[in-house]
């Protein structure tokens, strides 16, 4: 019995990458996932974070690295549309799947079969089982604005010395068509007042986040905004709060008021549509936005025709 073990123990190490298949044994996706977070996504956002992490709790997890399987992948996504679970957030779990299982074959030299991966992606997408999340195109109602203006001036009168002063920030947004987390990074030696720019550091990007730091023009009434901010001793941010904060004030306000869907990087949409409407080029609007292209500036943008100014 040792003999015959023996013998095929010699043939699977003798085999096309049998000697890494036999250093391999035993890892799971899970393990493979815990490396990656540990080696790659130290910078990850807290989003991104989160939906790697999510996939070590379910059993696909489980499976071993050089053994999973095209109809392991399928199943998972299966299993997670039968919970009610989106396509689009499906998409999401398959494409970090796959991040994870070539960085594995590249970084690692684990011997992952991408093309079981490859052919469980084909089928899942001819199925509807994942597919890309579809062009939002949410715009506040001037009503809507109001609407919340006036929550966020009454939690002011009651609270005036302990509340982010969210009618600013959320007039500044619409102004400036920053992000939630690029306003709170704004800085008052990255403002220059006469040429109306200001820096943004660390401008989101798909490659690059650290050191991308980008000068943007700034509206009329941004800079309004920006000269009504208290600066306190010490204080180099324009706006000293946390993004997380200003997410939980807007939900809040939303949810008072009774208005739905509606997110705060949509007051994004809402800036990029309001300088076209007030008639800025594509190359103009980007000096506001930042944005590299065309066609990622087009997904925010959504002009209504009454509001387009004739010239």
């Amino acid at each position: 019995m040792a003999e015959e073990w023996a013998k095929r123990r010699e043939l699977e190490l003798s085999s096309p990458g049998g000697i890494l298949s036999a250093k391999w044994r035993g890892v799971t996706l899970d393990d493979a996932i815990e490396r990656y977070l540990h080696e790659f996504a130290q910078d990850a956002g807290r989003s991104k974070r989160a939906t790697i992490e999510q996939l070590q709790r379910f059993p696909v997890a489980r499976v071993k690295v050089t053994e999973l399987t095209s109809e392991q992948v399928i199943e998972h996504a299966v299993m997670r549309r039968s919970s009610g679970i989106k396509p689009s957030t499906i998409n999401q779990d398959i494409t970090w799947l796959g991040i994870i299982l070539k960085t594995a074959v590249a970084a690692w030299k684990m011997p992952v079969d991408l093309g079981e991966f490859e052919s469980a992606k084909l089928l899942m997408r001819s199925k509807g089982l994942v597919s890309r999340p579809g062009s939002r195109s949410r715009r506040p109602t001037d009503h809507e604005i109001e609407r919340i203006r006036a929550y966020f001036q009454r939690s002011q009168r009651i609270r005036p010395s302990a509340i982010i002063p969210m009618e600013d920030i959320m007039d500044f947004a619409i102004a400036s068509s920053r992000r939630q987390e690029e306003i709170t990074r704004l800085l008052w030696s990255d403002l220059d007042e006469k040429a109306m720019t200001c820096w943004v550091r660390d401008a989101k990007h798909p490659r690059q986040k650290r050191g991308n730091h980008k000068r943007f023009k700034l509206s009329h009434e941004a800079m309004a905004i920006i000269r009504r901010q208290p600066r306190a001793q010490g204080e180099e941010r324009i706006f000293p709060y946390h993004g997380k904060s200003i997410g939980t004030r807007w939900r809040a306000a939303c949810a008072a008021c009774g208005i739905e869907d509606l997110r705060f990087h949509d007051l994004r949409h809402e800036a990029t549509s309001r300088l076209f409407e007030a008639g800025y080029e594509i190359v103009e609007v980007q000096q506001f936005t930042l944005h590299e292209s065309w066609d990622v500036l087009k997904r925010y943008t959504h002009l209504t025709p009454e509001n387009l100014k004739l010239r």
